[in-house]
């Protein structure tokens, strides 16, 4: 394993506990919320197949493009903190 990949594995386990952490700080969901998921997700499901399978792509990769931007940021959030307590330490 490299030093990136562990690396990579520590943000993802940390930004998981974060994203644990604001959820149980989160007031539950109304129940208009619980209300348009399951519409949207029958909607979903009723679509012909070529184009549900479009919108399962793109759902897909939007996650996807999410999680790696919030890993990146947080990489570079810790990148940011080491140069501070650098700077600070030249003080």
């Amino acid at each position: 394993m490299t030093e990136q990949e562990l690396l990579d594995i520590f943000i993802q386990e940390r930004i998981n506990m974060l994203i644990d952490i604001f959820h149980k700080n989160q007031p539950n969901k109304s129940k208009k919320e619980d209300e348009q998921i399951l519409q949207a997700e029958i909607f979903i499901e009723t679509l012909p197949d070529k184009e549900k399978e479009l919108v399962d792509n793109y759902i897909d990769s939007l996650i996807k493009h999410l999680a790696l931007e919030e890993a990146f940021l947080y990489q570079h959030g810790i990148i940011d903190g080491m140069k501070i307590l650098k700077y600070i330490n030249k003080l």
